[in-house]
């Protein structure tokens, strides 16, 4: 069944609810789930496809319905008044909100554990693991990174991905992955987590030269907005991320690591009297 605390659409998760519970259960239709809810099966169809929204009173029967523990289903009522109201506060303090419920199905890393982000091969060796079959040989693995690194740099982060439990043994010589989503909580300031973000810039700009244009995707875009819009602005590159990651998490067989970096920053002060700007996009 679809996880809630994956969607930023509560319609979406209905719908793909509605369509995994057939599979199970061919006699669930339209009318069997109006007749549950009190919802008119016409009026449904529209909701799963985003035309319009439930009454707020059926919500609990919903809940009910698709088995939402406690958690899930507060994610689920701020969901559904975040994808209904449309005030700029609003929609940024039901996004916090959201991101808080789900951040308890992460692994938080804590200020000692920040040793994590000390290296961009932690990170990237811990995927690698993740998707190799045989992981007895470090050295080896090392020179699958992109860029390789040495033997003692991959020793060092497989050190401390073993000694934050990121890692465990799969009793052939070889090691798992254990949580699988790794966050500093939101955007913790720390010199470490800094010094990864920057490492990280630094392949993405490498990567121009390393990597042929049908391996990789470097855009950039300028425009203009007012900064009022800036909680929205972060919210849809986080809803971007995080779909990114759900799609990616889908993937059957995959064969290959890839960092993805998004970057917005100021290109000017705040003008006073700004007037109407065209964006201007380039790759």
């Amino acid at each position: 069944m679809p996880e809630v605390l994956d969607y930023l659409e509560y319609r979406e998760f209905l719908r793909d609810w509605f369509v995994e519970t057939k599979k199970d259960n061919p006699f669930t239709s339209y009318r069997y789930l109006g007749q549950k809810t009190g919802v008119d099966p016409a009026w449904l169809v529209r909701v799963f496809q985003k035309e319009g929204h439930l009454n707020e009173g059926t919500l609990p029967t919903f809940i009910r319905l698709c088995g939402l523990d406690d958690r899930r289903a507060e994610y689920f009522k701020t969901l559904y008044r975040f994808n209904k109201t449309k005030a700029k506060q609003a929609l940024s303090e039901l996004y916090y909100r959201l991101m808080e419920l789900r951040s308890l199905e992460m692994r938080v890393l804590s200020e000692p554990e920040m040793a994590f982000f000390g290296s961009w091969a932690c990170a990237a060796l811990r995927s690698l693991i993740g998707l190799t079959k045989d992981t007895s040989n470090v050295a080896e693995l090392a020179t699958h990174l992109n860029p390789p690194i040495s033997q003692d740099e991959a020793r060092s982060a497989l050190e401390i991905l073993k000694r934050l439990g990121l890692v465990v043994s799969d009793g052939k010589n070889g090691w798992n992955i254990t949580d699988k989503v790794v966050s500093t909580g939101g955007e913790v300031k720390s010199q470490a987590v800094r010094s990864f973000h920057r490492r990280t810039l630094e392949l993405a700009q490498e990567s121009l030269d390393r990597h042929n244009t049908d391996e990789r995707d470097i855009s950039s875009v300028v425009f203009t907005a007012e900064a009022e819009d800036l909680p929205e602005i972060k919210h849809r590159i986080e809803e971007f991320r995080r779909g990114l990651m759900q799609f990616t998490n889908k993937s059957e067989k995959p064969d290959r690591v890839y960092a993805l970096n998004i970057s917005m920053f100021p290109l000017s002060d705040r003008v006073e009297d700004p007037a109407t700007g065209k964006e201007e996009e380039s790759k």
